[in-house]
Formats: structure tokens, sequence, C-alpha cells
């Protein structure tokens, strides 16, 4: 360590070292589902960097902030009174989910939780920290969830279930009315992850909408996972669990805190100090882009992904996995190839696109920061490498 450089000098090296990044406006970025956080939440964010909900007692008003939030995201879901919190992401808002299936159910000594394939990897991460058998359910053709399979993998082991609304490969929502009917009668935890579909399907116009109830309005679900880092365009890291009789689930799985300086309190978080900056610049954003504002957003996208879909049809040799539900688009071969070569063919054209290859697909996420200008360019440049890999 050197005995302290200017300002200055410290400002000229960063700039050095972090022009490798990638930044999200050179519009090359396609794969990612995260995005510039909004300049108004990195406004507020900056001014309170210092709160910390770990210690909740200490910062009352950022406490109360988050409930509110949290009781409004609710409410945008179809629920009342929801609970919950601020997290890290949607992989920890999942561990959180799974513990909480898992603490309820004390009487299995082998617990297991039934899911989709097409679920995130973060569920694979808490099965296991937590010691839980995840048992997953195959897909059909059209990548839509194969539910007589779902419901066959249930048994006297299971302690959760869990349904997708917004797949990580091709933000596809799973039948979340159909799994509440299935498990009705189970006493099963049903966690719905939306990470991504959290902030996109509220504001999703009535008529692009062509999917069932997938959230609190389902009466059987029991948690739901959004991410206001991603859509919602929240600072990094912004996720969030949100959880119906919140109070009972804390009581009967919450951690309990006896040492800190605000006073004893119980939670469900994995970590222990949390940023409340998070918190306050996205109550923020919620207060000053309101419905209407997060709803143009979300248009803006859809308006782009229908353009992006639309090109890639018209390119021989290569086909939408799926007709995008959300802003999410799935590229693969017309004759069944393997999409490697044509995701490496575009990383050379600095093209950064998310690759599957359980599904033989590489999707684009139509995120804020991805203008029409960039799609012109990638899907001339996707033509180019079609072509020239000749899967014509």
């Amino acid at each position: 360590m050197n005995n302290g450089l200017e300002k200055q000098k410290i400002r000229e090296i960063l700039e050095r070292k972090l022009s490798k990044d990638l930044s999200y406006d050179s519009g090359y970025i396609l794969g990612s589902m995260c995005t510039d956080a909004h300049e108004f939440g990195q406004e507020i964010y900056a001014k309170y960097v210092s709160k910390n909900l770990g210690d909740p007692g200490l910062f009352l008003g950022t406490a109360e902030l988050e409930e509110e939030v949290v009781e409004e995201i609710g409410e945008l879901f179809n629920g009342k009174k929801i609970g919950g919190s601020f997290t890290t992401g949607g992989s920890e808002a999942n561990l959180i989910a799974m513990r909480i299936a898992k603490k309820l159910k004390p009487n299995i000594d082998r617990p297991e939780i039934v899911l989709p394939i097409s679920a995130h990897r973060s569920f694979d991460k808490a099965a296991d920290l937590l010691g839980i058998k995840l048992r997953k359910a195959k897909l059909n053709d059209d990548y839509s969830l194969d539910l007589e399979h779902f419901e066959s993998l249930i048994n006297k082991n299971t302690c959760g279930a869990v349904g997708i609304a917004g797949t990580t490969s091709l933000g596809l929502v799973d039948p979340i009315e159909d799994i509440g009917n299935m498990i009705r009668d189970r006493d099963l935890f049903f966690h719905v992850d939306a990470a991504f579909g959290g902030f996109v399907l509220p504001f999703l116009k009535e008529s692009q909408l062509k999917i069932k109830n997938w959230d609190f309005s389902v009466k059987e679900v029991n948690s739901i996972t959004a991410d206001p880092h991603k859509m919602g365009m929240g600072v990094i890291p912004s996720g969030g669990i949100f959880i119906r009789e919140s109070e009972t689930i804390i009581q009967k799985a919450g951690f309990e805190i006896p040492y800190l300086a605000g006073g004893n309190f119980k939670h469900l978080h994995i970590v222990g100090t949390r940023p409340g900056g998070t918190v306050i610049a996205f109550w923020a954003l919620m207060k000053y882009l309101g419905f209407s504002g997060f709803k143009k957003i979300i248009d803006d996208c859809m308006k782009n992904t229908r353009y992006i879909a639309q090109k890639i049809e018209d390119i021989d040799g290569i086909k939408l996995a799926t007709e995008p539900v959300m802003n999410v688009v799935g590229i693969t071969t017309e004759n069944g190839e393997s999409i490697c070569e044509l995701d490496e063919e575009l990383r050379k054209f600095n093209w950064m696109l998310g690759k599957f290859l359980k599904f033989n697909l590489i999707r684009i996420v139509i995120m804020p920061h991805v203008r029409k200008e960039h799609l012109q360019k990638f899907s001339a440049d996707l033509c180019t490498v079609v072509e020239r890999l000749k899967l014509k």
C-alpha cells in the first residue's frame, strides 16, 4: 500500500484499468438481463450509500421505506399486505424461498423440491447449500412445462414447488395457475421465480399478455422473486423476495440477531449487512416513474423485440426458438445444427449473447439500453455470419 495518491491520478488509473469493461450503451451487450441503473436512482443511491438495513433499528426511516416499497410491489403482483425484503438479487431470493420450504417441513428427512428444468441455476446452488434434492420436470417440444411430468415428481419427500415467470433462456411463463391447482391440497410451499418477469409482466398491454395469472392472484403462491436491478432499472444489487403471510414465516424460519446496536430482530436474509441505499433509490424511482413510466419503458422494449424477431424470421438458416412472450428472443438453427459456432462467430463481431447448450439456442434480451440502431447492426452481422457458416 502506498502513501496515498492524488484523486485525479486515481481517476486516471481507474479509467485505464476499467477500459476493458464493456458498456451497456455500446449496444453490443445483447445477452444480459441487467442494464444501466436509471439516472435518478443513481443520484438517490449516491446520497444514501451508507444506510445499512442489516441493523434496521439504527435506520428506522430506511426500514419503513423498505416495508412501503415491498408492500407496493406486492400490490403490483396482486397481493395484499405482502411482506419480504430487498436482497442481493434473484439468487439470494430463491435461496431464501427454498430454505423456507425446507424449514416449514421439519419432519421430512430428505427434502425435495419440484421445479422445471428451465429454472435458473441459483436453485442448484441453493440445493447444494441446503441439502435439498431437486426434481426437475422436462419441457414439451415448444419449451412449455410438461405438467404431467411435473406432477409425477411430487412425492412424500416434496417440501416445495417452483414455477417460473420469465425463464432465463426464453422469457416464458409457466402455467402457475395449473401448478397451484395441482398442489392445492398437498400443503407445499409454492415459490414463483419472476426475477426477470416481475417488472415486465404487470406492464404489458392486455393485448400482448397471452398468459394466465402468475402472481399472488393465484392463492397457492406463497412467495415471488423479482429483481428491481433487471427491468426495474434499479441500482445493482437490487433483488427482492415478496412473501404472503411473511410475519408467520419469519417467526417459524427467521434468524434472530440479538446483539445489534439497533436492537434485537428476526429476519430471513442470507447476508448480514444489507445496503439501504438500493431500497431508497428504488422507492424514489417508483415514485418518479409511476406505473405509466415503467409501462413506457416496457412498451419500447417490446417494440424493439418485435422488430428483431421479424428480422430473425427473414434470415434463412435460423429461426426463432419460440414466439417471444416478453422482451427475450431465442435463436436456433433451422436444421438442428449446434448453435455454438454461430455464437462464436457473432462474438468475433463483438456481440455478447447468452448461450444455452441444453436448448441449443442463443438468447437476446431487449433491455432498455438496446436501441433500434443496435439491432439493425446486429441483424446485418447475423445475416453475414449465417451466410458464412452456410446454415442456409
